[in-house]
């Protein structure tokens, strides 16, 4: 889930954008709702706020401007990929305050060695940690190749805003 200080980060670069111009993009903007509604129940858990998501995919709309469905789809990737990131983050950090909580032997070390044994502890108690460090490299690569792709497109069409 993204933090109040990147949906703040995101709203900000949105409002810069001018909005669509021509009665095609105004059509497409017009269906945004709808497609990020479906994103949303694709992508957001019951613990999460979907306006939120909407307002964090419209930013990357807002940001890179799609202008055709392939554009779009390379949007959506980035922004779900983005938003499962930062779920990743606030899951492994979930895990290590819950190891924290449970140790009271260590109670008297400081905060980053207390800190430490917990990570060590969620890392030795399971795969959880592992297997989400792993799904944190996959969604970046998505993000990273879904970015490429985006400015390789942009390069080549001329009516595409540069990225």
């Amino acid at each position: 889930m993204a933090t109040e200080k990147q949906i703040a980060a995101n709203r900000r670069n949105a409002s810069k954008s001018t909005g669509p111009r021509t009665p095609a993009g105004k059509a497409v903007s017009s269906r945004n709702n709808t497609r990020h509604n479906l994103l949303a129940k694709s992508f957001v858990l019951k613990s999460e706020c979907s306006d939120r998501f909407e307002a964090f995919v419209e930013s990357f709309y807002a940001e890179y401007n799609p202008s055709t469905p392939t554009e779009t789809a390379l949007v959506d990737t980035m922004a779900t990929a983005r938003w499962r990131l930062i779920r990743m983050s606030n899951l492994e950090a979930a895990i290590i305050d819950y190891e924290y909580s449970l140790d009271q032997e260590a109670a008297n070390l400081n905060t980053p060695a207390r800190t430490t044994l917990a990570y060590r502890r969620a890392s030795d108690c399971g795969r959880s940690i592992e297997l989400m460090n792993r799904a944190e490299t996959r969604l970046q690569n998505q993000f990273n190749s879904a970015l490429d792709r985006l400015r390789r497109i942009s390069r080549s069409n001329p009516m595409s805003p540069a990225l």
